[in-house]
């Protein structure tokens, strides 16, 4: 150890001065400083520095050991683009500016687990629902947790932290959750109306779909003619459309969101009809349009053959959800994905296991089917008991 006085702008000070073992990733030596007022104070600093470096192996780059939340958060990004798909990258980037809103510019190695919950809290302060507190504290716990397997921090500020509750409102309570995500028998049947009375070209094939096979919109969307098969009737899903923008000539076919999802679905004869009225579209379409058709192959297309977004279908939606409230008493708010959830409810009640089910949807995470599927069948063995009651009541009260 090497000690000597410095001059700084506040006046002299100690500085001591230490190597320590090579670099094991570059095989450079590196030296370790530490400064104070005094020879003693400036040994004790340096003395545990290093007893920092030996038991944990914390770096002692002075760019990494400063590294600011806002940068680790973009090299941890950077790092784990190639392994993640499109959305999610998006999804990370948008949770990482929520959560980077509070400590962006504060060194990781200065934030505490106070620090870290006093954001947690805040952002609840500040009105953020509790799904989007929750997706924003787990991509920042996988962003420290790469900082330790960094060796710049020795232990995470994530963990221990209490979230928020989620509560409810008393709306929310007094209604019935799980049967807002999907559409009754008879509200679908005021909804096909709907679409066939107030519907946009390919309005039709594009709700009727979803509603008959289950698929997601970025299935249906990235679907070619070629994945249809008329002769078994089966549709072959293997891809999955990307197009956060909506910009038209900038969208990509990508693998399925999951293994699970590649899939054959069996369709029957109402929709190769409907299938092949499509065809029949699309055909006019690209006669008026000729020289301009984007051709490749696209069931569901803009009026220039290229392929719809799923943005550009949830307005859709949207605005056929204005005339069904309008012309109907169902009040239920319309997605695209609500017609998937119908799709469960329809199997269900036709008497599909649960097994089947998911194997249909092409689900890994049973969750959201077996809450459609459990509340359907809740709602058959009560009919049933209906049933029960009206025809053989009189044999009870007599």
């Amino acid at each position: 150890m090497y000690c000597r006085k410095v001059d700084t702008k506040k006046g002299k000070v100690w500085e001591c001065t230490e190597e320590i073992p090579k670099d094991p990733v570059t095989g450079k030596r590196k030296r370790v400083s530490a400064r104070g007022k005094t020879k003693p104070e400036a040994k004790i600093k340096l003395e545990r520095k290093i007893d920092e470096i030996v038991e944990y192996g914390l770096t002692t780059d002075p760019q990494q050991s400063q590294i600011t939340f806002e940068k680790l958060a973009n090299e941890w990004l950077e790092t784990h683009k190639r392994n993640t798909k499109n959305s999610a990258f998006r999804s990370n980037q948008y949770h990482i500016k929520r959560f980077g809103k509070y400590i962006a510019k504060i060194p990781v190695r200065n934030i505490t687990k106070k620090a870290y919950q006093n954001v947690i809290d805040q952002m609840s302060n500040d009105g953020y629902s509790y799904n989007t507190i929750y997706s924003a504290h787990s991509v920042a716990k996988k962003i420290f947790k790469q900082a330790i397997a960094w060796d710049i921090i020795k232990s995470s500020p994530a963990d221990m932290v209490v979230l928020p509750k989620q509560t409810l409102t008393i709306e929310e309570i007094e209604s019935d959750q799980t049967a807002e995500q999907y559409l009754e028998r008879e509200e679908l049947k005021s909804f096909l109306n709907i679409v066939d009375k107030h519907g946009l070209p390919s309005d039709d094939a594009i709700f009727t779909i979803l509603a008959f096979t289950g698929m997601r919109i970025g299935e249906l969307l990235a679907l070619k003619w070629k994945d249809i098969d008329f002769n078994s009737k089966e549709i072959n899903v293997t891809k999955t459309i990307y197009n956060i923008d909506g910009k038209k000539d900038e969208y990509q076919l990508l693998p399925p969101k999951t293994k699970k999802s590649i899939r054959k679905i069996s369709i029957d004869d109402h929709l190769i009809k409907l299938l092949n009225r499509q065809k029949n579209l699309i055909n006019e379409q690209k006669m008026r349009v000729r020289n301009s058709w984007h051709d490749e192959d696209f069931v569901i297309t803009r009026e220039d053959g290229y392929p719809m977004s799923p943005r550009f279908v949830h307005y859709r939606i949207k605005r056929i959800e204005k005339f069904l409230k309008a012309e109907t008493n169902c009040k239920k708010k319309l997605h695209p994905h609500i017609l998937r959830h119908t799709h469960t409810s329809m199997l269900t009640e036709a008497g599909a296991d649960l097994r089947a089910i998911m194997q249909r949807l092409g689900h890994t995470d049973a969750k959201t089917t077996l809450s459609v599927y459990t509340h359907v069948t809740e709602k058959m063995k009560i009919d049933t008991s209906d049933k029960l009651a009206k025809a053989f009541g009189d044999l009870i009260n007599r």
